[in-house]
């Protein structure tokens, strides 16, 4: 767990093992699969283009994207990826093995059909999102998605080592490994309910159906080496903080943690990875950006909406099984949780609730039901 207040790090701990079958104690370095929070970093991406001016939220994604036109998606744009309101909630949804291939999978997405005329329905694209923006991302700058993961987020963040999407050689040894917490597991089989803004297949019955699955797919070497932009991000706590700590202060990014003893840098330096002062609005899909968002749905352009007794408060993305990054931006607030034994959220739930309560930030309505 990591969290920056006011632009400092003022929560940095780690605690258990990285495996059932691990017992090596987690350290600061250690990476974890954080399945969906992985979307915040993607869209991210997406973002720093259009800030860049390579890119624009209106512009048909088939004028960028060569043979993404087909099969009735020439009106689909940049926005309605973000929304997950593109119709291609299920265009990704085949078997694991077809998501490690990466052309093959941004190939899959191009030619898939859309379900639903964009801008629409707002549902859940669990697996499509990533390849969409991926398929965006390396059309529009011309370069490896990692390459611009690098360039626009892990090096001007200084989060060299502690990021990834898809994880390069050498890191093996400080991978956690996920585990499956059957009790809650249970608990999932025993909810009955329809959720409207997630496909069928990503229903609460189908995810209680696959995750134990999951734990051993993700903790696969071959699942953990592809790029997979939805759901197999690797990183530490203090990435993901520091991440949203930069997002929460509109692109801002903090000063080195843990603090360098580099003389030559000037600390005094203000680096930003992004310069639009309307950002927020931008990441939210508010203000001047309200037209491309979906009306009362529960993403902006990108990123989950975070809500308090106080009203919009920051937004983030969580993953299945607990892991999540969020801000708030109203109290310059981040936080990053990753976790390898997999739940409902309890866990991360009674730390985002005590943490919160202790620095006087709202605690997020998904979290409230939680106590210390």
């Amino acid at each position: 767990v990591c969290v920056y207040k006011d632009g400092k790090v003022v929560i940095d701990s780690v605690a258990g093992v990285l495996g059932e079958n691990d017992p090596r104690p987690v350290q600061h370095d250690s990476l974890f699969p954080v399945f969906s929070t992985t979307k915040g970093i993607t869209a991210g991406m997406v973002h720093w283009l259009v800030d860049n001016g390579k890119l624009k939220l209106e512009e048909n994604i088939a004028n960028i994207w060569p043979g993404f036109g087909v099969n009735n998606k020439d009106s689909i744009k940049v926005h309605h990826v973000l929304n997950h309101t593109s119709g291609l909630h299920n265009a990704a949804s085949g078997s694991s093995m077809y998501e490690l291939n990466w052309k093959a999978s941004l190939n899959g997405v191009a030619s898939a059909i859309p379900e639903s005329e964009p801008g629409h329905l707002q549902i859940y694209h669990y697996s499509a999102f990533g390849f969409l923006c991926g398929g965006i991302i390396e059309n529009v700058s011309g370069k490896k998605f990692q390459e611009v993961l690098d360039e626009a987020i892990v090096r001007p963040l200084n989060i060299e080592g502690k990021l990834y999407i898809g994880i390069p050689p050498g890191v093996e040894s400080r991978l956690a490994t996920l585990s499956a917490d059957m009790e809650e597991v249970e608990k999932i089989k025993s909810v009955n309910v329809n959720r409207p803004d997630l496909p069928s297949t990503f229903q609460p019955a189908e995810i209680a159906r696959c995750f134990p699955t999951f734990a051993q797919i993700f903790s696969s070497l071959e699942v953990r080496q592809a790029i997979i932009p939805s759901a197999n991000g690797h990183c530490t706590a203090r990435a993901l903080a520091r991440y949203y700590g930069t997002l929460a202060a509109g692109g801002i990014v903090p000063p080195p943690y843990p603090p360098s003893n580099d003389t030559s840098q000037n600390n005094d330096d203000v680096k930003r990875i992004f310069h639009n002062l309307e950002i927020h609005d931008q990441f939210m899909g508010v203000g001047d950006y309200g037209d491309l968002n979906h009306p009362n749905g529960l993403f902006g352009l990108g990123f989950e909406m975070n809500h308090s007794k106080e009203g919009l408060t920051g937004f983030g993305h969580s993953g299945m099984g607990g892991s999540d990054g969020f801000c708030d931006i109203k109290h310059n607030f981040a936080i990053g949780v990753t976790l390898n034994k997999m739940g409902l959220r309890a866990v991360t739930g009674h730390v985002v609730h005590l943490l919160c309560s202790e620095l006087n930030v709202p605690v997020p309505l998904n979290y409230a039901a939680f106590v210390e």
